[in-house]
């Protein structure tokens, strides 16, 4: 349940990054545009890899947890992913992010930081179940 609750806040945080890219002008900003065309792409891409069956390729299936879980690292990755874009957002709003600043927390934004802090604590509480799943008990077992 973590692990799909986790693939719709990426997708939420996609939908709204593409909402802020088209209808409030971002996409005319230099390099932040490009940012938020990223910022979409990574979550859309991240959230359909973490709804995914994943195998670990046959080389590193024997690893313990390595080859185990490999959903557990895609939902570290886009826990940093979702964390960095909170990161950007802070900066933007207390200094420049190249060149950017960004002003007041409207609707938008409050959603944004919503969805990502959201999905940074669902996607690390799912990571860490399927890493403790993943480890072989001392017992054997």
């Amino acid at each position: 349940m973590l692990r799909y609750a986790g693939v719709l806040l990426l997708f939420g945080i996609g939908a709204v990054h593409l909402y802020e890219y088209l209808a409030d002008h971002y996409r005319v900003i230099p390099t932040i545009g490009g940012l938020f065309v990223l910022n979409v792409v990574a979550a859309v891409v991240l959230g359909f890899v973490l709804a995914s069956p994943l195998r670990s390729p046959a080389a590193v299936r024997s690893v313990p947890v390595l080859g185990r879980a490999p959903h557990a690292f895609v939902a570290l990755g886009a826990a940093v992913f979702a964390l960095g874009t909170i990161i950007g957002l802070l900066i933007s709003e207390q200094a420049s992010l190249f060149g950017f600043h960004e002003y007041g927390y409207r609707t938008g934004i409050v959603l944004a930081l919503a969805l990502e802090g959201a999905a940074v604590v669902v996607l690390l509480g799912f990571a860490t179940l399927e890493l403790r799943r993943a480890r072989p008990s001392v017992d054997g077992r």
